[in-house]
């Protein structure tokens, strides 16, 4: 849950049910978003378990908050609950790359006309396609890098160019407009949501974990975009 971008608080309480469900007993729970540790009221041991690669993935929380519920109502068992997740783990549906492509372009067109509050119609197609460019290299890196900064700077350093570069041929006209709705795909909005609804709950760890990653983010894309509005 945590990988696929869960809240904290939401990852501890289903930990907290399965332990309960699992044991008869209840344990110490402590989450962040690079690990999670798990001490049992009768064990003085204490399990913890690395967190090496995080994003955004609502299919993968819905599974597991899915399973978890299953096994709390007897459904499953303990060993079958291990087994689906691990299942789960290693052959996750996902949508075909070309799919999130043409979604992430729709999305900026989309997001392009609500945010600028115009319907220049003329500007609707460069913004698809540096939209989509910008997000297929940062999937791409993605699966290269684990340094979400350098994806996010490559990705809006594409989907810059392009809109520079379209509007100066003529395909577009208003670059603002171009950029500010290519650029939103790559915008964190959940982490920062998520990083906000942490500190509410009081996991402040985990919310000041969160809210800087996805600053980072934000300042790799200001830091592209703004890099070329100085040299082009």
């Amino acid at each position: 849950m945590v990988e696929g971008g869960s809240e904290i608080y939401r990852v501890e309480d289903t930990m907290r049910r399965i332990v309960h469900k699992a044991t008869d007993e209840g344990g110490q729970i402590f989450a962040t978003i690079t690990g999670v540790l798990v001490t049992m009221d009768s064990d003085d041991h204490t399990r913890f378990s690395q967190i090496t690669r995080r994003g955004i993935d609502m299919e993968k929380i819905s599974r597991v908050n899915e399973l978890s519920r299953k096994f709390t109502d007897g459904s499953i068992d303990l060993d079958e609950l291990q087994n689906r997740l691990r299942q789960l783990d290693k052959e996750l549906p996902n949508f075909p790359l070309w799919l999130r492509v043409v979604g992430a372009g729709l999305e900026g067109m989309f997001l392009m006309i609500i945010f600028t509050q115009t319907h220049d119609w003329f500007d609707m197609p460069l913004t698809l396609f540096a939209s989509a460019m910008g997000y297929l290299v940062a999937e791409l890196l993605g699966s290269i890098s684990r340094i979400r900064f350098v994806q996010e700077f490559l990705g809006s350093i594409t989907l810059g160019l392009i809109g520079i570069i379209g509007v100066r041929l003529g395909l577009g006209q208003d670059v603002n407009n171009v950029i500010i709705g290519a650029v939103m795909p790559l915008v964190p909005g959940v982490p920062i949501t998520n990083a906000l609804r942490d500190l509410i709950e009081g996991n402040l760890l985990a919310g000041i974990e969160r809210g800087s990653e996805a600053a980072l983010t934000v300042f790799a894309i200001a830091c592209a975009i703004g890099t070329l509005f100085h040299y082009l």
